[in-house]
């Protein structure tokens, strides 16, 4: 149990009880503090119809978007963590999925919240945030195996002082990042599920596969990163930045493993071998057209080495925000 000490009164404060009411009234007044990174819709959203196994309706006590995984977010909001609770969130969740286009002109509609494109949103993963005084240990080992699911234990104290704790998925926590994305990273290096062909893409190529491993990683501690894989390339987007990317076997005029296209402005990195495809020579020789490449962004950057992708990551890891 935390003990929370006042400089000021020179005593352990005690902790207050508040009800279910007062604690969402609390943090919607004060969302941008706890959940800056969630665009709040409303509190106390109604879903009618048969959402609970009883035929009952329903009434969500949050209901909030994240703009990074595109997933709508149902917060319950307890004293003490209950069986009954969890079994609600699980009938808000299915009801909302099976109802999700309703739910998406509501939220637009009526609330005016700014959502991205319909075809977007993730319809099959809503998340789930529990916020409660307490957790059984079962409660706490079933979240933890499930990247949809966060639990935030709470503590009100006297003179108006509220302390979280995040027992997973905080969002402050560097060495625990998105499961999501350990997930998504783990399967590029295992070439499993969907992106097998990745394996396939990099076929003999070796070294080729370990750059481009290494870059995509850098590229997910930016968040989820949006992966295409094209006939001749790969398409990797990030917080409205694309790369493309193309292997090679270190062969060919420029000796590279590794060929990375960007629109960002690399001319001036030490020793990187790049090509500008709108260089004056081209826009000459195609009547003002860029030079033809298996990548759309401005740039091509040839990575023959450890050191030169290392120094484009110490680059990009400036201009990526």
């Amino acid at each position: 149990m935390p003990k929370l000490f006042s400089i000021n009164d020179k005593k352990i404060l005690n902790q207050v009880q508040k009800t279910e009411t007062e604690l969402n009234n609390f943090l919607t007044n004060h969302w941008k503090y706890f959940f800056p990174n969630f665009e709040f819709i409303k509190n106390e959203f109604r879903l009618s119809g048969n959402v609970r196994n009883n035929g009952t309706s329903g009434r969500i006590d949050i209901f909030a978007f994240n703009p990074k995984t595109k997933r709508f977010v149902i917060f319950e909001l307890k004293k003490n963590f209950d069986r009954n609770i969890s079994q609600q969130a699980s009938d808000y969740k299915d009801f909302i999925e099976d109802n999700f286009a309703e739910i998406y002109l509501e939220t637009t509609q009526k609330y005016g919240v700014i959502l991205p494109g319909y075809n977007k949103i993730s319809k099959d993963q809503i998340e789930i945030i529990f916020i409660a005084q307490k957790f059984t240990q079962i409660h706490i080992t079933n979240a933890k195996k499930r990247n949809n699911i966060t639990l935030i234990k709470y503590f009100w104290f006297e003179n108006d002082l509220f302390l979280v704790d995040y027992i997973n998925n905080d969002p402050d926590d560097e060495d625990n990042r998105n499961t999501e994305k350990i997930k998504k990273i783990k399967k590029i290096i295992n070439g499993k599920d969907e992106l097998s062909e990745i394996t396939m893409f990099f076929y003999k190529k070796e070294k080729s596969k370990l750059f481009f491993d290494n870059f995509f990683n850098f590229l997910n501690g930016f968040g989820v990163v949006d992966l295409k894989i094209n006939q001749t390339n790969i398409s990797l987007k990030i917080k409205n930045t694309s790369f493309s990317i193309i292997p090679n076997n270190g062969s060919g005029k420029w000796k590279a493993f590794l060929q990375i296209n960007t629109d960002f402005d690399i001319t001036n990195i030490p020793s990187l071998v790049f090509d500008d495809r709108f260089n004056e020579k081209y826009l000459k020789e195609k009547n003002g057209k860029p030079k033809g490449s298996l990548g759309k962004e401005r740039f091509e950057i040839f990575i023959q080495n450890e050191e030169q992708l290392e120094k484009l990551i110490s680059f990009l890891r400036k201009k990526i925000i």
